[in-house]
């Protein structure tokens, strides 16, 4: 087998990484990979090196705050990480002093929840043995079990610990590839946390979960002792979806989103809700960000700022320019006209297609707009009504 179908299954060996490698990364660390693997080869210790580059290269905003000599696999466990803004969020959630996190992954989770003040001593899962060998690395002084988490293995570190139940939390990221396709829907995740919920429960105070941001919020019906649902939003994008659930408090519905960038936060009730819809465009345009989308709670906070919701999607619309929010941007309309007359020509603008039959980059192609982003264009479509709406940005 040569080394081109190797390379794939191959993974970063931290034993190989000693201070001649690093001096050798930090000289290299503006260069091109794939430059760097065609010269140097795919043989340790260049791979392994090589793969610290790049993984610097393409993540470094994701992973800014962790030491300088954190040792990063490669292949999807790195696209898939959490970064360690929403990991030290997370983190902030718990409140004691044990944790156990079932499905470490590369790890950032992992290393949120030990670094706490308050942490006296974390257990982590990895059936992955080369991630197995970087986290006992990279974390040296947690235990990390190379094995699928077990009841078994669980109770007797409890155990060895004399935890009593209100001094330890469950956390898990369970993985969403069932039979090799990817899928949102929480029962079918591995380890599936309906079905041990309760076995965890019995265990802990608390049980942390993280999902993906496309997860059925419906489905947290089906969660015991669900305290609330908090959707993640960061660098303007809906990040992951949180279940914390108590063995302690009866379930409740409440949800929250929470933007990291600003520290806004808003809440409500989580559950379907009705609201009056409208035709008519009035001056602005109002839409909601991925968060506030994902959570719901646009429709609470369109009634508490007075919003009108259009027919179409999630736009809100609105007489005078709302305050700022992260969980909002603005649009000024200037010009509402049948698909391709518009007037006005802002020479380049943004463009996004709700229920309308031609894709984005068609409405580019026959309105001859440049990619912008002051000036939006709205193309929409509902039954037989057809519009597109010149927008401009208020920021």
């Amino acid at each position: 087998m040569n080394s081109q179908t190797e390379h794939p299954h191959q993974q970063v060996n931290p034993h190989c990484l000693g201070e001649e490698q690093w001096q050798w990364i930090l000289k290299h660390q503006k260069d091109n990979t794939s430059k760097l693997r065609l010269k140097f080869g795919l043989k340790d210790p260049f791979f392994s090196a090589i793969a610290q580059i790049e993984a610097r290269q393409k993540k470094r905003k994701k992973f800014e705050t962790l030491g300088e000599r954190w040792i990063f696999p490669s292949g999807l466990a790195l696209e898939q990480s959490s970064s360690t803004a929403t990991a030290q969020y997370k983190g902030s959630h718990v409140h004691t002093p044990y944790t156990i996190d079932l499905c470490a992954g590369l790890g950032i989770d992992t290393w949120a929840l030990s670094k706490r003040n308050d942490c006296a001593a974390h257990l982590c899962f990895e059936q992955n043995e080369d991630l197995a060998i970087l986290l006992r690395h990279n974390l040296p002084n947690i235990t990390v079990l190379s094995k699928p988490a077990g009841l078994e293995d669980i109770d007797h570190w409890i155990c060895d610990h004399a935890i009593t139940k209100d001094k330890l939390t469950f956390y898990l990221d369970p993985d969403r590839r069932a039979r090799d396709n990817r899928t949102f829907s929480m029962a079918e995740g591995t380890p599936n946390l309906i079905e041990i919920q309760h076995e965890l429960l019995k265990r802990a105070s608390n049980v942390v979960a993280k999902h993906s941001p496309m997860v059925d919020l419906n489905s947290t019906s089906e969660l015991t002792g669900l305290v609330s649902v908090v959707v993640i939003q960061f660098q303007g994008e809906c990040k992951e979806v949180l279940t914390l659930q108590s063995s302690e408090l009866p379930s409740n519905s409440s949800i929250q989103v929470v933007d990291l960038d600003s520290g806004y936060s808003y809440s409500g009730r989580l559950g379907i809700k009705e609201i009056v819809t409208t035709e008519e465009f009035q001056n602005y345009i109002i839409q909601p960000s991925p968060g506030l989308s994902k959570s719901t709670l646009h429709i609470e906070l369109a009634k508490e700022l007075g919003l009108e919701k259009t027919i179409y999607g999630h736009l809100y619309t609105c007489r005078n320019k709302p305050i700022y929010s992260p969980f909002y941007k603005v649009f000024r309309i200037d010009e509402i006209a049948k698909p391709y007359r518009l007037k006005h020509n802002p020479n380049a603008a943004a463009i996004e297609c709700i229920g309308f039959p031609e894709s984005p980059t068609q409405v580019r192609k026959k309105i001859k707009f440049k990619e912008g982003r002051e000036n939006k264009v709205f193309a929409l479509q509902i039954g037989k009504t057809k519009l597109m709406v010149l927008t401009t940005l208020i920021e």
